[in-house]
Order: structure tokens, then C-alpha cells, then sequence
């Protein structure tokens, strides 16, 4: 076992509690994680000292009142904590023995209180809670043999705060805490806001966004997505320092024998200390956000009222995607936009991927030479549509979240290769790297093999490999055109997080390459595409401006496909036995198609014989894709065959007081929608039984109603049973290309009783 030896913990007791000014002090400083770089660049800058990286964050030998001037003006700190012993605890005595061989006389008295905080643990220990009480029972058993007396634990204000961390393997530390807790807490947030961001995670993303050098210019600074207000309050503390009460609140252990009063005095007493050599006057530099959230605006300007800023810092209600750049930026050549956006499942998402490129080209545009940092949610499964220079993986919330930091230029707009072009570089990069992929060209030869017979009955649209092999998660797809041109469509499904990202590309690169050449396909007659979650209008983007159409035939009826724009080709051909199925059951008479996509059901029937058709859906985009389907047929839209933009939940309300009574109805629901235009979200599992019911209430004496739905694991409730008669069509509607996953759909009619 080893000690670390610090002023006060020196054998000459005659100095204890004196802490001259040239004696160092060894210092761990704990940085957020991801910004350990950021904290060590910071403290360089507020003490002139050499300061290392360390895998925590940073650490330093200085003299007391540069500690002290750490502690009180660092705003990317976390904890700052002065190591006094070190030694091995692999187990509960290990440890006991490691805090009695400190001389706890040098550091605190029996009158004083103490707190005790751990981290880490290994094998024997297990629990942080353990470890700092077998440290406390070193403490003051040492003080009850030596004085009789022993000192309190006080977990809210204690005179001194001890900190153990036990690593997995090693040795242990000890260290006296000499931050007054977590040091991201300023006490100026009074409202947290929705997703509230740490302020001293904030800080850190600031020095990385490059802050200190625009604000050293005069530059402003833009958050247009502002929430509760951290980024503007932290690049203001930046620029003009905290206020002594902040600067007070940060002094821990008070009753700590080591403290050298003459040097903590002159810090607390002094000016602050700020990321700029030369503070300018405030309001010289803009500081301005908005948001599109009246609350949030609120919380808001109530903190930076507490931080004292009023003056400093400006807020505005606008929403960025209608008002990008606001009027109080107008002059200003340079400057930093920072923000943290609202993506994926964090807070309620705003905007699809075009939203964000269109703003983006806004910000391009009005913003022109800006630097920028964006923090988002490491869920999204969007791509950012800006080029960046860095990417920094940090913790957010509990969960990892991504900051990109980049410059608005004309060139910084990504342009993503669509789907014709991806596939034209995956096949190019698949010939050319060693990567193989013959367990994968093998499948698919074999289910080609099995599946050509189809081709002959007239389906001219397969499912040729659908993930059949762990290592290919993949979706093959093949289109016969009535020009008789053979496209592969092939859909990645999205690889998880942990897989690195370029063995996934080099992997569908390969797979690509082998499908091309073991089907015989024309490499200008294959699509790429990334299958991934969707939500709202996402499902309704457009990938890129490629847009390759083309028409084939099912059964006796043209439709229209689209290889390159969209999510989906605009037909499910997993459902082409349910067409098939609907056709029949609709000849001559009067048919609904809810919720009806491109309405190839409704265009089906159509030419089968139907004597009517409605067919309603929220899309415009899919509505004038349905038209197209009609008129490729020779088939006029509006008198016997209807389209309808609706809500569909809606539109069932309001028809269920109408007249309307249809003999066939089609009911294909997403399994999940959040679509802005929709009045509530609509979950299929949970909300069926009333979509059902509300069919039924428009449904024919003698109709039929064909539900389905795609949802993974559905089952229909019993209550659907109980009041109509209900036949599962499941198996007997999918084809033979989808048999290897029977359980991909539910399918069924249901009959009034």
C-alpha cells in the first residue's frame, strides 16, 4: 500500500492546515463523457499549467489558488477531487485497511461531520454503498481509539467529502472531494424544461463548437431550437464569467484541514475567471435563441433571469422550420449556431429528414460562414444533411447522444447518392473488395431456382431472399416490367448500433455484387435502399431526385412502381393473394379501401368487375400515385370510383352517421402512425376493436370486411369474436415467396352474426 502525500498530510504536524502557495497539489478532474479533450484545453487556458488527459477527464499538479481558481471558475468540470491514498482492495479487509492507514487526524477533527461517496466495484465488492461504509468504519473507529470521540456522517452538508473508487482490477483510490458535489450544477435552473441538457455538458459542447474563438472575435451566438435555455446561459458564463454566489457555491469539504484560507479568499474574492482574455461589455456580443414551445420559452427566460443575464442574453418565440433565422442576427457576418434538436424518441420529434435539409439550406443561406454544433439523440436513424468535421459520442439523458460540429458553407449540404446511384457504388466497391459473400450467393441461387415457377403463373413481382441468412440482413425483391426488364429492389435492413458501420458496407457491398452476377442482372436495373423505423411523415420522404418508374402487370391489371423515391415501390406484393381474394369478393358490387395506400386493391377490383369503389388515405403523395394506377387502366377517378384525402379515423366518424353502407371493405392499417396531420396517434394492437367497429357499422347486411395488418405478434381481440364472425386468412392468403415467415401478417374476414 502506498500514500499519496499531500500539504496536509505531510509528518510535520505543525503545519497542519498551512498550505503555502508554491507547494502543488495533485488534482483529478472529472470530465462529462466524451469531452475529457475539452476539459483538459479548458483548464490549460484558466491556470497557464501543464494539465494531462486522462481517461476521467484531466489531472494536474498546481499550487493551492490555482486548485482553488479550478474549482471556481471551470464550467466543463465535473468534480475535482484531491487523491490521498492509493492501494489494493480487492475484497472488504483490503479495503478497511486501505482508509486505516490514512492519518484522518490531518484532515479532519472528531468535531467535524464527513460524507462518503464510491464508485466502481469488483468481484468482491460489489455495492458502492458497502464500500463507503467500510471506509467510514476505518475513519472512525482510528478517531474512537485515538479520542473516544468520532465524527458525524452528514450526507447533506458534511465538513468533508471522502471519495473511494474501486476499480474492476487494480488498486483502489482514496481522495478528498473538494467540489461541493457535482460542480454542472450552477443554481441558476429553476425550470429544467423538457429534455433538459447538464450545464456543464453544455459548456464542454460549447468549447468543442469552437466558442471561445467566435466569441473572442465579437461574433454571436444562435440557438434556434433553445429550450430551457442552457446553451445561451453557459456561452454567457463563458464570455463574462459566473457570479460569486455560483463562484461560493462550489467550495466543498469547508471543514477540511488542508485549505489554505489565504488562497481560496483571493480567488472567491476575486474577478471570475472566463474563456475570454479580454471580457467585453455585455450586450456587446449577441446571444439569442428561440423556440417554437411557449413553456419552454418560459423556463427559460426564468433561468436566465436566476443566472443574472437578463441583459445579456435574448429569447424569442418562433419556430425555426417556419422562421430560421431571426431579424436579431441580421448584420452579423459570423458567429456559432448551436442547439440541441429535437430528434428521435427523446421529446416528440419535429420535423422529417426534408424538414431538416430545407432548414438546413435556410441556415446556409442566411447564415453564410457560421460555425455550427448540433447534439441529438443517439436513437435517430436520421442522417444529418450537413457535412462535419467532428463527431463526439457523450452521455445525454441517461443514454448516448451525438454532437456534430461543422461550417455553413454552399458545399456543406450532403447530397445522398439515391438508391439507382448507391447501388451502382455498392456494386463497383463489391467487385473490388475481398469480402465474400458465397453463403449469401448460394441462398439466393437456391430460392431462385425454387421461385421461377411463380414468374410463369403470371406473378411479376417476388420476394427472392428475405434475411435468411443472419449475416445478410436483407430483402431481395424482383420486378418483371411489362417492357421486360428484369430490377432487383434489395432493402438493408438497418444493422444495429454496436456493428461497426463500415463491415456493415463492405458487407452489403458484397452481397450486391454476388446478387448481380447470380441472377444475370443488368447492374443499371438495381436499387439500394435502407429499411429502417419510420414515423410521422417520414414514410412519406422522398429519398432523392433520381425517380425511375416503371409499370407492371398483376394479373390482368397495370400498376405503377417506384424504384427510387420513397420507402416502398408503392405496391405490397406480400399481399398480392389478398388482392386476388378482394377482386373476387367485389365483382358488381360497392367496395371501401381504408387507409388504401397507392389503392392498387381499389384499381384491382376495379377492373375485376367492381361496381364502386372508395378509397381513402391522408397522403396527397399516395392519392395522386392512385390516380396514376387508375388511369394506366383506362379507368376515370370520381363518379363510381372515388379518391379521398382524410384522416382516416376521422372520416370513419363522421361516415358512421351517414347512409353509406358498402359491400366489401378493406382495412389495411399501418401498425403504428403519429402523422401530423392525424388528430391522435394510432396504435393498430391497442386500437383495432374500435377500427373494426366502426367498418362494421358501414358494412352491408351480407358484406364482407377484409382486415390486416402487419404488425409482428398481433392478435385480435377477443371482443372482435364475440360480436361478428371472424376467419383467419393468414395462411391461406401468403405466397409461397413469403412462406419462410408466415407469422409477418394477420389476415382475416370478418361477417356480421
Amino acid at each position: 500500500m502506498s500514500h499519496v502525500s499531500t500539504p496536509a498530510a505531510t509528518a510535520d504536524t505543525d503545519h497542519v492546515g498551512q498550505s503555502p502557495l508554491d507547494a502543488a497539489w495533485t488534482i483529478d478532474v472529472i470530465a462529462p463523457p466524451g469531452l475529457e479533450t475539452a476539459l483538459a484545453e479548458e483548464l490549460r487556458h484558466l491556470t497557464g499549467a501543464a494539465i494531462s488527459d486522462r481517461p476521467y477527464g484531466a489531472s494536474a499538479e498546481l499550487p493551492a489558488e490555482l486548485v482553488y481558481r479550478v474549482l471556481a471558475d471551470s464550467l466543463i468540470a465535473g468534480r475535482v477531487y484531491l487523491p490521498i491514498a492509493r492501494g489494493p482492495a480487492g475484497q472488504a479487509d483490503q479495503l478497511y485497511d486501505l482508509a486505516a492507514g490514512v492519518d484522518w487526524s490531518s484532515h479532519l477533527t472528531a468535531d467535524d461531520s464527513l460524507s462518503i461517496t464510491a464508485t466502481g466495484g469488483n468481484d468482491q465488492l460489489r455495492h458502492t454503498g458497502f464500500i463507503a461504509t467500510r471506509i467510514k468504519d476505518a475513519i472512525v473507529d482510528q478517531f474512537r481509539d485515538a479520542t473516544g470521540r468520532r465524527p458525524d456522517v452528514d450526507s447533506e452538508n458534511p465538513g468533508l467529502r471522502i471519495h473511494c473508487h474501486v476499480p474492476a482490477r487494480g488498486d483502489a483510490s482514496l481522495a478528498i472531494e473538494l467540489s461541493d458535489g457535482s460542480l454542472h450544477r450552477r443554481g441558476y435552473r429553476v425550470d429544467g424544461g423538457e429534455a433538459p441538457l447538464r450545464e456543464n455538458l453544455a459548456a464542454g459542447l460549447l468549447w468543442r463548437a469552437r466558442w471561445p474563438q467566435v466569441a473572442g472575435t465579437g461574433a454571436g451566438l444562435f440557438d434556434p431550437m433553445c429550450g430551457s435555455g442552457t446553451f445561451l446561459i453557459e456561452a454567457a458564463l463563458a464570455v463574462w464569467g459566473m457570479t460569486p454566489a455560483m463562484r461560493q457555491r462550489r467550495f466543498g469539504s469547508p471543514a477540511w484541514r488542508g485549505h489554505d484560507p489565504a488562497a481560496r479568499a483571493a480567488i472567491i474574492d476575486g474577478a471570475p475567471h472566463s474563456w475570454l482574455i479580454e471580457q467585453p461589455a455585455r450586450g456587446a456580443i449577441t446571444i439569442f435563441g428561440q423556440d417554437r414551445d411557449p413553456l419552454q420559452l418560459a423556463a427559460a427566460h426564468a433561468n436566465i433571469e436566476a443566472a443574472g443575464l437578463g441583459e445579456a442574453v435574448e429569447i424569442h418565440h418562433a419556430d425555426s422550420f417556419n422562421a430560421p433565422c431571426a431579424a436579431a442576427l441580421e448584420g452579423i457576418d459570423a458567429g456559432l449556431l448551436i442547439s440541441n434538436v429535437p430528434f428521435g424518441q427523446r421529446v416528440e420529434s419535429a420535423g422529417d429528414e426534408a424538414d431538416w435539409a430545407r432548414l438546413c439550406s435556410r441556415w446556409i443561406h442566411c447564415l453564410p460562414n457560421w460555425y455550427w454544433g448540433i447534439l441529438r439523440g443517439g436513437e435517430t436513424e436520421m442522417t444529418w444533411p450537413l457535412r462535419f468535421d467532428k463527431r463526439l459520442t457523450v452521455i445525454h439523458g441517461g443514454a448516448d447522444a451525438e454532437f456534430l460540429r461543422g461550417q455553413f458553407s454552399e458545399k456543406s449540404l450532403r447530397q445522398p447518392a439515391g438508391p439507382h446511384a448507391l447501388a451502382g457504388r455498392l456494386i463497383a466497391q463489391g467487385r473490388a473488395g475481398e469480402r465474400s459473400a458465397e453463403d449469401f450467393a448460394n441462398r439466393l441461387k437456391k430460392n431462385w431456382k425454387q421461385r421461377q415457377f411463380l414468374l410463369k403463373q403470371g406473378d411479376n413481382a417476388l420476394r427472392l431472399y428475405d434475411a435468411d441468412l443472419p449475416d445478410f440482413k436483407l430483402a431481395v425483391d424482383y420486378y418483371r416490367t411489362e417492357d421486360g426488364e428484369a430490377w432487383l429492389d434489395i432493402q438493408e435492413y438497418q444493422a444495429p448500433r454496436q456493428i461497426d458501420p463500415q463491415k456493415a458496407r463492405e458487407r452489403l457491398a458484397a452481397a450486391v455484387a454476388a446478387a448481380v452476377e447470380t441472377l444475370d442482372i443488368d447492374e443499371n436495373c438495381v436499387v439500394v435502399r435502407q429499411r429502417a423505423r419510420q414515423s410521422g411523415r417520414q414514410q412519406y420522404g422522398r429519398f432523392g431526385g433520381e425517380h425511375i418508374e416503371r409499370v407492371i402487370r398483376e394479373r390482368d391489371t397495370r400498376l405503377l412502381i417506384n424504384l427510387t423515391d420513397y420507402l416502398d415501390v408503392g405496391l405490397f406484393i406480400d399481399h398480392r393473394l389478398v388482392r386476388d381474394r378482394l377482386v373476387e369478393l367485389a365483382r358488381g358490387k360497392r367496395m371501401l379501401n381504408l387507409f388504401c395506400y397507392t389503392a392498387s386493391a381499389s384499381v384491382r377490383a376495379a377492373v375485376g368487375g367492381a361496381r364502386s369503389t372508395t378509397s381513402v388515405d391522408l397522403s396527397n403523395t399516395y392519392l395522386d400515385w392512385a390516380e396514376h394506377n387508375f388511369e394506366l387502366n383506362g379507368i376515370a377517378v370520381g363518379g363510381d370510383h372515388q379518391l379521398i384525402r382524410a384522416d382516416v379515423l376521422r372520416w370513419l366518424d363522421q361516415a358512421g352517421g351517414t347512409d353509406a353502407r358498402y359491400d366489401v371493405i378493406f382495412l389495411d392499417p399501418p401498425s403504428f402512425s403519429n402523422s401530423k396531420a392525424m388528430e391522435d396517434d394510432l396504435d393498430i394492437q391497442r386500437d383495432h376493436p374500435a377500427l373494426i367497429e366502426a367498418c362494421m357499422r358501414l358494412l352491408a347486411p351480407e358484406g364482407v370486411l377484409l382486415f390486416s395488418n402487419n404488425r409482428k405478434g398481433f392478435t385480435l381481440n377477443r371482443s372482435v369474436e364475440d360480436r361478428s364472425q371472424a376467419h383467419d386468412l393468414s395462411r391461406k392468403t401468403l405466397p409461397k415467396d413469403f412462406s419462410r415467415t408466415p407469422g409477418r401478417r394477420f389476415v382475416c374476414e370478418i361477417r356480421h352474426r
